[in-house]
């Protein structure tokens, strides 16, 4: 496929022929670009091909991008600061406003930050990915993984809440990504809905670390907050801030996760806390699992857990959710009336159930849905992912695969979709996955 034949929309189909197979949007589709963002398929950093705008906020710019190099769809974040800055006459440079130039370099520092502390979580399958940093035009910028999905907010306002089932596996994973991050003396400090993000592939991703700080260090942590969600520590200055700040956060978003609610905002919740029980809100909620999350939300940090290890055990015992092997969470074995997969070879004889709008990964990585053991031949570390949409129609995507990823013997075009019938079989190596 030729470079500017790329739809700019979804960059995952040609516009040779006007209209694009694959998002079904006419040529250079980009209705709502703003005028402050970069040309569409403009090259940046001579590896990025620009296609729409994904986000626009007071401080940066998100395109969706086309990695000429490694041949992937990428997401590039720009940091422009609308106003504090203007673009020059061709479009692209930036100009900083007189005045404001002090105040540019600081956050142009902190978004440079931002940047190498996600680069620095790289290896973490549920922290967002960040491939490159590189200044151009008089500003920053840093491309990561595209991620496909919503927010945890956006799946909420769209389907309600949720059942303990279905959270806690989402949970489990933001809980494993906070004890990297506090691992290295580090919190996030902005725990909410809107920064985790849920993949098509079924993983709960932890993005947006623009008030990612030391605890360690008292006099690096300024008054930074989303109400509701923010502790009490953060509404002071100079307050106590520490993984039990997270904490609180996280606790927050699974109350409201599980209720539909907010809680008062923690300050008002000092002479009298009238928020109500979870267990109100939600009776089916584990005894456990209520418990843990009003100690979590405790107004006062001394009260709280003070580390996600402590919150884990009693959110789920001994253990963390595992991968599912058998039947997809939710889903019991045995129900025909979905699509399943079987699996010969090395997982001969398991099987995988799926429910509309659900997917699975699989391959070598701990990340996936489904894991190969790591010593199996021709299985990259991820291989391919398989989605039923709404629909129930099966769509099978080579992830980038070493050696490929074939549905009927045809070779997968590699970030492609192909739809596959049941009774098509998927193989790769000496692996067989059947559709039935």
């Amino acid at each position: 496929m030729e470079l500017y034949n790329l739809c700019t929309n979804c960059m995952n189909g040609s516009t040779e022929r006007y209209i694009c197979p694959s998002c079904g949007k006419p040529a250079d589709w980009d209705t709502n670009r703003p005028v402050t963002a970069l040309p569409s398929k403009y090259i940046l950093g001579g590896q990025y091909y620009l296609g729409k705008v994904i986000g626009c906020g007071g401080f940066g710019i998100t395109y969706l991008a086309w990695d000429i190099n490694y041949k992937r769809r990428v997401a590039v974040k720009e940091l422009y600061p609308n106003k504090d800055v203007t673009r020059d006459h061709n479009g692209c440079f930036v100009n900083v406003v007189l005045g404001q130039e002090e105040y540019v370099r600081h956050i142009k520092k902190r978004f440079l930050e931002e940047a190498q502390a996600l680069y620095a979580f790289s290896s973490e399958p549920d922290i967002i990915n960040v491939y490159r940093l590189f200044e151009e035009n008089n500003t920053a910028y840093y491309a990561m993984e595209y991620l496909e999905g919503m927010d945890l907010k956006s799946t909420l306002l769209k389907r309600g809440k949720m059942k303990w089932e279905q959270l806690s596996v989402y949970m489990g994973m933001v809980i494993n990504s906070l004890k990297s991050i506090h691992g290295r003396g580090l919190i996030h400090r902005d725990i909410s809905p809107d920064n985790i993000f849920l993949t098509t592939n079924g993983r709960a991703k932890l993005i947006d670390f623009g008030s990612l700080r030391s605890y360690n260090n008292p006099n690096g942590l300024t008054t930074i907050l989303k109400h509701n969600f923010a502790p009490y520590e953060q509404y002071r200055t100079n307050g106590n801030q520490g993984p039990w700040t997270d904490i609180y956060a996280l606790c927050v978003t699974m109350y409201y996760s599980l209720g539909g609610v907010l809680p008062p905002k923690a300050p008002d919740r000092i002479m009298a806390d009238k928020t109500v029980s979870i267990k109100q809100l939600c009776p089916d909620v584990p005894d456990n699992v209520a418990s843990a999350i009003h100690k979590g939300m405790a107004v006062m940090p001394e009260n709280r857990y003070q580390t996600v290890e402590e919150l884990s055990r009693d959110l789920f015992g001994s253990e963390q959710p595992k991968t599912f092997i058998g039947s997809a969470p939710g889903q019991p074995t045995g129900q025909s009336k979905f699509p399943h997969l079987e699996f010969v070879g090395s997982l001969n004889g398991k099987k995988w159930y799926m429910k509309p709008e659900s997917s699975v990964v699989i391959g070598r990585d701990a990340s996936c849905n489904i894991q190969f053991p790591a010593s199996t031949g021709g299985v990259s570390r991820r291989q391919c992912m398989v989605y039923v949409d709404e629909n129930l129609k099966i769509w099978v995507k080579d992830e980038n695969s070493s050696y490929g990823t074939f549905l009927n013997g045809q070779k997968i075009p590699a970030g492609n979709w192909m739809e596959a019938a049941s009774g098509s079989v998927i193989s790769f190596g000496n692996e067989q996955i059947r559709i039935f």
